[in-house]
């Protein structure tokens, strides 16, 4: 999912874009609704600075913030951490477009607002859907490279399965650094750690198991209980405290 940042301090400018994006996301020039949503909506560039992390972004800012922080700081923060980041400036003061050649923020558009936001209402469409053109693009590309997992049986060895056969990593019960790949067909043990597993695809349900969340059946919340075939034999039990997080985290996927 892109993600988008409104970063305004003008409350009636802000909240016209947030409604542009949004109308955007459902209404456009494709068939389908973009995979995108607003994200974060505020003044505070450095709540901006604090909570984007290594994600896919689409960054509206305005530079001029009345405060010590840019929004070219700001645009600095996402570069570095950011997966994916289309930036756009929206601001009054035209002549800072030279700074973000010498910053390298390298923005997606410079747009200058003026008095009236209403008047670059066609500009930001056609920016919101470049940007989201460029965004598949770019995940398209990462999913081709990634539709593989990849372990290590052995030092200087290397295997590969589906990702999309994985089910779950466990680590096999009372058994020194030896880790058991379930999937579709799959039944795999090596010598692993499960700590040492870095792969964003998985998600960790409890102490011992990764699990590939888009291979899920059936999510039994009040038993806790994640089941990857038809006939729950194939099953995962969640730990108390991580049962919000894969319940937030399957209705983000569908919405």
């Amino acid at each position: 999912m892109l993600k988008v940042i409104i970063l305004e301090n003008n409350n009636y400018q802000s909240d016209y874009i947030e409604k542009l994006v949004t109308q955007r996301r459902m209404i456009n020039e494709t068939p389908h609704s973009y995979d995108m949503k607003v994200w974060l909506q505020t003044a505070d560039p450095q709540e901006v600075i604090e909570k984007v992390g290594k994600e896919d972004y689409l960054a509206i800012l305005d530079i001029e913030l009345d405060g010590k922080v840019t929004g070219m700081d700001v645009a600095e923060a996402i570069r570095k951490k950011a997966e994916f980041a289309a930036i756009i400036f929206v601001t009054a003061y035209p002549e800072y477009l030279p700074y973000t050649v010498s910053r390298r923020i390298e923005p997606f558009d410079y747009i200058s607002k003026g008095k009236d936001i209403s008047s670059v209402t066609d500009r930001l469409r056609q920016d919101i859907d470049e940007a989201y053109a460029r965004y598949k693009l770019y995940s398209n590309s990462e999913q081709q490279q990634q539709e593989k997992f990849t372990y290590e049986p052995m030092r200087g060895v290397k295997r590969q399965v589906n990702f999309e056969d994985l089910y779950y990593i466990e680590s096999v019960k009372n058994e020194n650094r030896r880790l058991r790949i379930v999937g579709k067909n799959i039944r795999i043990e090596y010598h692993g750690e499960l700590g040492k597993i870095a792969d964003d695809r998985l998600l960790r349900v409890n102490q011992g198991t990764l699990i590939n969340p888009h291979a899920i059946q059936e999510f039994n919340r009040k038993k806790r209980m994640i089941y990857f075939d038809d006939d729950h034999e194939l099953k995962v039990t969640v730990s108390f405290r991580r049962v919000k997080m894969l319940s937030d985290f399957l209705k983000s996927e569908k919405s």
